[in-house]
């Protein structure tokens, strides 16, 4: 009889359901941790510009280091988390993102805030990458869906909280940005200590199983350790794998920009305060986020039970229908009308944040997730906000010296601006923006043609 492979990395005693349910609820945790570290920056970029002078262009190339070194470590840790103990590499990420959090508040110049940044994206990019894999092989497939959805559903609460506690004790008044950074920072080093002790499962235990030749049982499929080059080359010629990366990464073009964004466009260009801005963003991701997270998930379950691709129709249809509501929250003054928009976009396009993660996992042989997912960090970021968020950035502040120079904002600009009712001189953030509906648009195409490849055929 065979068994999967065994390795220091790979033990062979299986975990209990009941461990299964400890596991997903510590990753799940510390994913809401990595949320909040991450996206307490965008709610502080009010604060911070006001107390360091420093330009949209100058934040964008901050928000792009953290996302470019993100992505450059996205495939080593792939690569390790393919081999080694995955709870011992999760627990030198947290203890990076942690102290490199923390270290963003003591910076006293824009050299050591673009360091600190980036520092962080080298431990999310070690979490974002083994996580999904690690949790796939304690549930079976049908029940990866539901269990990807509760892990990703701390992406929108994660957010909403770091704006909440971004826009409250950001303030010079409260703690002001940097003492926030030390709070939200420092409770991570408690979480890397116990995820030291977490239980390494049997890689592919909990996927489909086959025959054995000698009893006729079905016994699970061994994983077979491939080379960096035959890895690679799996991969690359997945097609239905390529096509989710395209989609994703279409998507995060523009989610990326509008959350980093979101908290000074609605300040600067909708003339609210960066409290309530902070507060309606944070309210609208914990409620739209965390209902179109869930629902996504319990509807792609049972979807797939019924229809082959059912993970795929509701990535594509959520990314383009999203794009409506992103139109009309940033081409509207109305308050109310803005605001139920934003909510009304989050709640739809998170319909496919757990369902894009199964198809991720399910796509590929269990001995290459965590390779892929690092080859999918790549993708998503090179393509996606690791541009995005420094163009937008780069044009909202080209935008603004013509204007005040007297210059003269090019005309197809203008024509553009005019027929979503912005004015470009001075809004310069919505104007940059009206890119990222179009960003969802081409990401539910991508997504569409996956499920029609040979792998979303089977998937």
């Amino acid at each position: 009889m065979e068994t999967p492979q065994s390795s220091p990395a790979n033990p062979s005693p299986p975990v209990s359901n009941s461990y299964a349910w400890f596991a997903l609820g510590m990753l799940t945790l510390l994913n809401l941790l990595n949320y909040v570290d991450r996206f307490i920056f965008a709610a502080l970029i009010p604060y911070i510009k006001t107390d360091t002078g420093f330009s949209d262009g100058q934040i964008g190339i901050i928000g792009s280091a953290f996302t470019w070194i993100y992505t450059i470590c996205a495939p080593l840790f792939g690569y390790l988390g393919d081999r080694y103990h995955r709870g011992r590499l999760i627990a030198f990420g947290i203890t990076v993102w942690s102290l490199a959090t923390a270290g963003a508040g003591i910076s006293r110049n824009f050299v050591q805030l673009l360091f600190a940044r980036s520092a962080v994206g080298i431990g999310e990019a070690n979490y974002a990458t083994i996580a999904p894999g690690l949790l796939s092989d304690f549930f079976t497939k049908a029940r990866r869906g539901m269990a990807m959805s509760v892990f990703f559903a701390t992406i929108p609460i994660g957010t909403a909280i770091g704006y909440l506690v971004g826009g409250s004790l950001g303030k010079p008044e409260s703690w002001g940005w940097r003492h926030t950074l030390y709070l939200v920072g420092l409770p991570g080093l408690v979480t890397a200590v116990l995820m030291l002790f977490l239980k390494e499962p049997v890689r592919g235990a909990m996927d489909e199983k086959e025959p054995s030749g000698v009893t006729g049982q079905l016994e699970p499929v061994k994983p077979k350790t491939l080379s960096w080059k035959e890895g690679y080359v799996t991969l690359f010629t997945n097609l239905g794998y390529l096509c989710t990366c395209l989609g994703y990464a279409s998507v995060t073009f523009a989610v990326g920009a509008l959350v980093f964004w979101a908290p000074e466009w609605l300040k600067s260009d909708k003339g609210i305060s960066a409290e309530e801005a902070n507060t309606v963003l944070g309210v609208c991701a914990v409620l739209g986020g965390s209902i179109g997270t869930l629902v996504g998930g319990v509807l792609g379950d049972q979807m797939q039970k019924r229809m082959k691709g059912a993970y795929f129709r509701i990535c594509s249809v959520s990314a383009a229908i999203s794009a409506i509501p992103t139109l009309i929250a940033i081409m509207s003054s109305n308050p109310m009308v803005y605001k139920t928009s934003i909510f009304l976009a989050i709640t739809i396009l998170f319909l496919g944040n757990g369902p894009v993660n199964t198809v991720l996992v399910n796509l590929v042989p269990v001995n290459l997730r965590t390779t892929a997912l690092g080859l999918v960090v790549v993708i998503i970021h090179v393509l996606g906000d690791g541009i995005s968020l420094s163009l937008v950035g780069a044009i909202s502040t080209w935008l603004r010296k013509t204007a005040e120079a007297g210059g003269t904002i090019p005309g197809f600009v203008t024509s553009l601006a005019g027929i979503f009712h912005i004015n470009p001189a001075t809004q310069t953030l919505s104007t940059a923006l009206l890119l990222m509906p179009v960003g969802m648009l081409v990401g539910g195409g991508f997504y569409f043609l996956g499920l029609k490849t040979k792998e979303g055929q089977n998937t």
